[in-house]
């Protein structure tokens, strides 16, 4: 059957579907819901605490008994950007004025990774798979991971991304093509121009490495399950699509966005992210309507405006 392989039937999984974690958007029911339709409900962990953690993992077990991914973005030093932020606040006061908020508050940045705290809070929790965005942390918390068990998994946005990931021991690779939202898992500096769509991407990278790879990047429905695993994918991780969904903690305006994407070119951009400093992409979007605005070209790469087929979300762990 198309859909049992060596990957699903490691993790338990009766569809070969991964839910992107997407940060704080994703909930403890909305990975609940997905590991009881029998795919992989995922929570996304950067800016909680290991206390606050720990309370994700329980309360999705409160709700399912199915398989979870548990996931860290690593910037171990978050970079405030001063132009970009003063950019930004200047951008959004108008907006801040109109709610009479006040003005906008000052960004601060949160570090990703996983901490002594967090190894342990893992090492009791133990679930089946922990994930990374921006490569790996430490062989020592690796090490600890793998030998308590758990699937440990990875984003790459190159072939040579992905060698690198096999090769300090990951139990399968996420191949990120570049039509993927939220922020880019690239840990090797690679220019956004230089790294290519899932479709040419992934059957590089499943000739390229031996663990399975999971195709990640603009996956919304079955037609593109259905070509990732013609290509040689093991599984698909899919984030915007599981946007629409009750659980999902996004306004109403963003599923609003999601259920009316359509193929014109301003309905997303391209930034860097105030918390991390890294690139994201990210629906341009207000509460109210699609802005469909050219950015000036002197913004560079604070904020760029790129050509997307669907609209996406951006959260900070992507």
């Amino acid at each position: 059957m198309w859909s049992r392989n060596a990957l699903t039937e490691r993790l338990n999984l009766k569809w070969p579907i991964l839910q992107a974690p997407m940060g704080s958007i994703t909930t403890p029911a909305l990975a609940a819901a997905v590991s009881n339709a029998g795919g992989l409900g995922a929570l996304g962990m950067w800016g909680f605490s290991p206390e606050d953690a720990e309370r994700r993992i329980a309360g999705f077990r409160q709700q399912s008994g199915g398989s979870l991914n548990v996931n860290y973005p690593l910037w171990p030093e978050p970079k405030i950007i001063a132009e970009v932020s003063e950019a930004m606040r200047k951008r959004l006061q108008p907006h801040y004025d109109v709610q009479r908020l006040g003005p906008v508050p000052q960004p601060r940045g949160a570090a990703g990774e996983v901490s002594s705290e967090h190894l342990a809070m893992l090492l009791r929790a133990k679930p089946q798979v922990v994930s990374f965005h921006f490569g790996l942390p430490p062989s020592k918390v690796i090490d600890a991971i793998k030998g308590a068990g758990i699937f440990m998994i990875c984003s790459a946005t190159t072939v040579a991304e992905a060698r690198i990931l096999e090769d300090r021991g990951v139990d399968a690779v996420i191949a990120q093509g570049t039509e993927a939202g939220g922020h880019r898992g690239t840990f090797t500096g690679v220019d956004l121009s230089l790294q290519a769509g899932l479709f040419a991407l992934l059957p590089q990278v499943v000739d390229a490495v031996r663990v399975p790879v999971i195709a990640a990047g603009g996956v919304v429905d079955s037609r593109q399950v259905a070509a990732a695993i013609m290509l040689g994918a093991a599984g698909v991780q899919i984030g915007t699509a599981f946007l629409r969904c009750d659980e999902a903690d996004v306004p109403d305006a963003y599923r609003a966005a999601v259920r009316d994407a359509s193929d014109e070119p301003a309905a997303s951009v391209e930034l860097v992210d105030e918390a991390s400093g890294r690139r994201v992409v990210a629906v341009d979007r207000r509460a109210e309507d699609v802005r469909h605005e050219e950015v000036p070209a002197e913004r560079g790469d604070a904020e760029r405006r790129i050509p997307r087929r669907d609209l996406r979300i951006a959260e900070a762990a992507g």
